[in-house]
């Protein structure tokens, strides 16, 4: 267990230094990086996601209430998170990227690669179910208030006929590949290995893209709130997870995707939040980065306990 799970933290850390050290050599510029997104997207993303949903045999209803789940954790973790930039009386920017960067959690690049890593393609489709929600969720309630606490920057006219695109290719190879597992068709299986390729192929290229474009500030003041947001990461909203698959009775390898996730560091999106609305993306990169390198030490603890 430890090998898989280094392995796939190994995967994550070392994809985002390869990426940032080629950013700072000018070997991987801003729109080399963008290309690499879209085609990793637009091609990569809907495979691995078609031929893990087509391997997910759904035998009762208890994994099609991880979206809904996951949904429940991201809200409930604006009641610690508000209740903190009232105390701290942090600025509208300082807000905003607070409340985002607690709403959002890293479940694809990391949770769904660790699940991935020590459960292989059944636990990577049920933690990619498990944040069916993120998208929407994201667009319309992190906008919201990406928009309600930011200054006035003004969003690029591209933005929302991109983002339907990021959306749009990797949701129609989730459909493709459930709809191929509900119907039954047998998936040949020369496709496990490729999917086992395809997966850290996939992780590796996105983020050594987003790695390119990291600009990393020192925590200095940031000290509290970095302990603030890992409070409500690590122990609030992993709490929360242990009370709601006790709730709805979910067992088995759903219940440790469930718990796994509810349990993950910040996300890198709240990031671009930041840069379309004016927030303090200095307070959301040192958010990322704290709870990102804590997530070791802290799997390393959690794991034994949901495994």
């Amino acid at each position: 267990m430890l090998f898989r799970l280094g392995f796939g933290l190994g995967l994550f850390a070392g994809s985002l230094l390869i990426g940032f050290w080629l950013g700072r050599q000018g070997l991987f510029t801003e729109p080399q990086a963008k290309r690499l997104i879209r085609f990793v997207v637009k091609w990569l993303s809907p495979i691995v996601l078609c031929l893990s949903f087509w391997r997910l045999q759904v035998t009762d209803p208890a994994p099609l209430l991880l979206p809904l789940i996951g949904c429940l954790v991201s809200l409930l973790a604006l009641l610690p998170a508000w209740g903190y930039v009232r105390l701290a009386k942090l600025s509208g920017p300082q807000t905003g990227s607070f409340l985002t960067c607690a709403m959002f959690s890293n479940l694809g690049f990391l949770g769904a690669f660790v699940a991935f890593a020590l459960f292989g393609e059944v636990a990577y489709s049920l933690a990619m179910l498990y944040l069916l929600y993120f998208s929407p969720c994201f667009y319309l309630v992190g906008f919201t208030i990406a928009k309600r606490f930011g200054h006035d920057v003004r969003v690029p006219s591209s933005g929302p006929a991109l983002a339907d695109e990021l959306r749009a290719w990797p949701f129609l190879g989730l459909c493709l590949g459930l709809v191929l597992s509900l119907a039954k068709v047998p998936r040949p299986a020369a496709f496990e290995l490729l999917n086992h390729v395809l997966i850290p192929i996939d992780t590796a290229l996105y983020l050594a893209a987003i790695g390119s474009q990291l600009t990393f500030e020192p925590l200095g003041r940031w000290v509290m709130p970095c302990m603030a947001m890992s409070a409500i990461k690590f122990g609030y909203s992993s709490l929360v997870g242990w009370l709601l698959v006790w709730f709805f009775h979910v067992e088995g390898l759903s219940r440790f995707v469930v718990l796994l996730q509810a349990s993950m560091p910040v996300a890198i999106s709240p990031l671009m939040l930041g840069l379309l609305f004016g927030l303090d993306r200095k307070l959301s990169s040192a958010l990322w980065m704290f709870t990102t390198a804590l997530t070791l030490p802290w799997l390393l603890l959690y794991i034994p306990l949901i495994h």
